[in-house]
């Protein structure tokens, strides 16, 4: 009784070890299969990643050489480029108005008009020139209310590989977007102004400049702007003096401050009737901006035909005037750059458009089809 009650004990006792054992055991193949499938994921996710970038890659490549063989199907083909039409990398647009300002870009991509297509001219360098109604040498303004306004501006355009120069005569009254800003120079809103306003919203200084410079660059429909260069018009009369004056046949007669001009009679201009002839209008009269604005294109005109003949008179009308002068330019070097250009009557333009009353106010509408027709014209290339 006894050994049979000892065996049953041994028994048991075998059995719970084999039970652990058992446990053991199977603990270890768990672990095992967790391992292995783990390892397993992480191969897979591992292999489909590396296919993808593979896949990616070469769609890339693909994309970019149908992107290129387009641009060359443009600048090759005589006829229609169709691949401009179809190719939504070449960011064609299809030009119709100039209705939204600033809603597109121009100097991008392939335009469309008139069933002939355009791109922009990237050699161009663009200068603004502006005549600020300010008497005293350029100064900061009291306020963000004060800069002056812009009276007189003339958009230079340079083509040194084409060796050609083009000047475009702004209108003071030109109606465009401007950025409103309060005295505090905290910005309000953004309305249509007259674009000789944009200049006041400023410092007096380079602020004052920016600001008419992104108005310019909004009438131009986003054509970069490489420089600029601002004249407080008391700085005039030593400019004019320091060339040796300008020889002109008045187109009308200015008696103001004794300036002493006769329409039709050849004069050179001295300083203060330089001053006259570029500054004065009856404020009382309507439209006699417009007419102020042909005898500034005349001045200019004999100005730059002056700084073509002899570049080297630009240093001499900056150092006389200096104190007058806001700029980001180095204007000798670019006389010195205009001196071998071409420039004839061709080359010179006027924005379009019409001058109307409104609100006690005079208004300059652009010609919208003519506004088109000018900046592709200046600025653009057949394709």
């Amino acid at each position: 009784m006894e050994r049979e009650k000892k065996e049953k004990e041994a028994d048991k006792k075998e059995h719970l070890n084999n039970k652990r054992l058992s446990k053991k055991n199977g603990n270890k193949s768990d672990k095992r299969i967790l391992i292995w499938t783990g390892t397993g994921i992480a191969a897979v996710f591992l292999i489909v990643g590396i296919a993808w970038l593979i896949l990616s890659m070469i769609g890339e490549k693909n994309m970019l050489a149908a992107e290129k063989k387009a641009e060359q199907d443009v600048n090759e083909t005589d006829t229609e480029p169709r691949a401009a039409v179809s190719q939504d990398t070449l960011r064609y647009t299809e030009l119709t108005s100039l209705d939204d300002f600033g809603k597109e870009k121009w100097n991008e991509g392939i335009l469309k008009y008139k069933d002939k297509y355009y791109r922009y001219n990237e050699r161009l360098q663009n200068y603004l020139f502006m005549g600020i109604d300010n008497d005293e040498p350029a100064a900061p303004a009291d306020n963000s209310l004060e800069g002056g306004q812009s009276d007189a501006m003339f958009l230079l355009v340079l083509d040194e590989a084409a060796e050609k120069m083009k000047i475009i005569a702004i209108n003071r009254n030109t109606m465009v977007p401007v950025d409103v800003y309060d005295e505090d120079g905290n910005f309000m809103l953004q309305m249509e102004l007259q674009i000789c306003t944009a200049h006041g919203y400023g410092d007096g200084m380079k602020l004052s400049c920016m600001r008419t410079v992104e108005a310019v660059d909004r009438l131009f429909r986003d054509i970069p702007i490489s420089g600029y260069l601002a004249l407080n018009m008391g700085g005039l009369p030593a400019l004019n003096d320091a060339i040796g004056g300008i020889r002109l046949t008045p187109i009308e007669s200015i008696d103001w401050r004794d300036a002493g001009i006769k329409e039709g009679e050849e004069i050179t201009l001295n300083g203060k009737q330089a001053y006259a002839y570029v500054r004065y209008r009856d404020i009382n009269e309507f439209a006699t901006a417009d007419q102020r604005l042909k005898r500034q294109e005349q001045y200019i005109d004999v100005l730059i035909n002056k700084l073509h003949t002899d570049p080297s008179l630009a240093g001499k009308m900056i150092n006389e005037s200096a104190e007058y002068i806001v700029a980001s330019i180095d204007l000798p070097k670019i006389a010195n750059s205009a001196g071998n250009m071409s420039f004839s009557d061709d080359d010179k333009y006027s924005v379009p458009g019409e001058t109307e009353l409104k609100d006690g106010y005079e208004r300059y509408n652009i010609d919208r089809e003519a506004m088109i027709e000018l900046i592709l014209d200046v600025f653009y290339e057949q394709v």
